[in-house]
C-alpha cells in the first residue's frame, strides 16, 4: 500500500507541549561561526559585550582550555551564546522548553477529521515577557527581538535575549521544528517533530537530524564544517537569497520553509512507506528504520541549505537589534 493515497490537506497546526530538542551544540556553533564571520568589527564587539551581561554568563561561558586564540575565543562566545538555551533545561527558572518549537502538521496520513488538531495561535507574542512560558518559537523571536533594541531593559535581559535569538532563529531552520506528522491510529497526536520515529542511526528521526551538522562541540569540527559550507558557492548563493526574497525576515516564512523541507527530506516514501505498512496492520508501532545512505547524504544537504539561510538571516537580526533598523 503506498502511502501517496493517504495523503490529506498540509495544515498549520499546533501539537501538544513535548519536550523537543535542537541543532546539536555543534550545529549552533556552526551557524553562529557563519553568522559571527559576517559581522563587522564593531558588531562583533557589541554582542560580544552584551553577553557579558547574560545572568549565567561567569558559570555558563567559561571558555573551554581548548579554546586558544582571541579569535577562537570569541568564535567559541557566539556559539556558546547559541546553544546556551539548551543549557538552560538545567535552570527550572530559566528554561523555556515550548518556545523552540511551533509543530505544524506537515503532514496527515488517513482520515484527517480523525486526527484531534490544534488551532495556531496568533504570531504576536502579545504581552508575554522573558519569564512567559506557553509561547512558541515565533511569538518567542519577536519578544526578544523587542527586549534587545528596547534600552530601557535591564543588560541582564537584554543579554538573556540575544542568547535566545541566536538560538531561535537557528531552530526555526531545523525542519523538525516547524512540522510533526499526523497517522491515523499509529501517531493521533502527531509524532513529536519525528521524536516519535525510531532509527537505527540514531535514536529517532528528530535526534538524527538535530546532528546532521554535527553532535558535540568539537573546534576542529565546527570550523571544518562552517569552511566547507562558505567554500560552497550555491550555498553561499542561497544565503544572499534568504535575505533577499520577499519575506525572507520573516520567522513565519523559515517555518514555512521547514515545514516543506519535512515534507520533501524527513518524511520521504522510505520513512513513510513503513509507517503506512504499520498503520494497515493496526500496530500502534513501528521499527527502528535503516535509512539508506542516499537518505543521509539528502539530508545532510539539506541541513547545511538551512544552516546557510539561518546564518544570512540572523545576522540580520543582529544587526538589527545592535543597531536599530536601517
Amino acid at each position: 500500500m503506498k502511502f501517496r493515497s493517504f495523503l490529506a490537506v498540509l495544515l498549520i497546526l499546533l501539537i501538544p507541549c513535548q519536550p523537543i530538542l535542537a541543532w546539536a551544540e555543534c550545529g549552533h556553533h556552526v551557524i553562529a561561526s557563519l553568522t559571527f564571520s559576517m559581522l563587522s568589527d564593531i558588531d562583533k564587539q557589541s554582542a560580544l559585550e552584551l553577553l557579558k551581561s547574560h545572568p549565567n554568563f561567569q558559570k555558563d561561558f567559561k571558555v573551554p582550555d581548548t579554546i586558544k586564540g582571541a579569535e577562537e575565543t570569541r568564535l567559541w562566545l557566539a556559539g556558546r551564546a547559541g546553544f546556551w538555551p539548551e543549557v538552560a533545561r538545567e535552570y527550572k527558572e530559566l528554561n523555556r522548553p515550548m518556545w523552540h518549537y511551533q509543530l505544524g502538521s506537515s503532514l496527515v496520513l488517513g482520515n484527517a477529521n480523525l486526527v484531534k488538531v490544534h488551532v495556531t495561535p496568533p504570531a504576536s507574542y502579545g504581552d508575554a515577557t522573558l519569564d512567559t512560558q506557553e509561547i512558541n518559537i515565533e511569538q518567542a523571536i519577536g519578544l526578544c527581538e523587542e527586549v534587545i533594541r528596547n534600552s530601557n531593559k535591564s543588560a541582564s535581559d537584554r543579554a538573556l535575549a540575544f542568547s535566545w535569538i541566536c538560538h531561535l532563529v537557528a531552530d526555526a531552520h531545523q525542519p523538525c521544528h516547524a512540522g510533526s506528522l499526523y497517522a491515523e491510529g499509529l501517531f493521533p497526536q502527531g509524532d513529536r517533530g519525528a521524536n516519535s520515529i525510531p532509527t537505527l542511526q540514531n535514536k529517532n528521526m528528530h535526534a538524527l537530524w538535530d546532528g546532521l551538522l554535527g553532535g558535540s562541540f568539537d573546534a576542529g569540527d565546527v570550523r571544518r564544517r562552517t569552511a566547507e559550507i562558505q567554500a560552497d558557492s550555491a550555498l553561499v548563493e542561497l544565503g544572499v537569497k534568504s535575505i533577499e526574497m520577499e519575506g525572507g525576515l520573516l520567522p513565519a516564512t523559515w517555518l514555512k520553509e521547514s515545514r516543506i523541507k519535512a515534507i520533501t527530506h524527513v518524511y520521504t516514501p522510505e520513512v513513510l512507506d513503513p509507517i503506512v505498512l504499520a498503520m494497515s496492520s493496526g500496530k500502534n508501532s513501528i521499527r527502528p528504520l535503516n535509512l539508506s545512505e542516499e537518505y543521509l547524504k539528502n539530508a545532510g544537504r539539506a541541513a547545511q541549505e538551512r544552516a546557510i539561510s539561518a546564518a544570512y538571516r540572523l545576522k540580520v537580526v543582529w544587526e538589527k537589534c545592535l543597531n536599530g533598523d536601517r
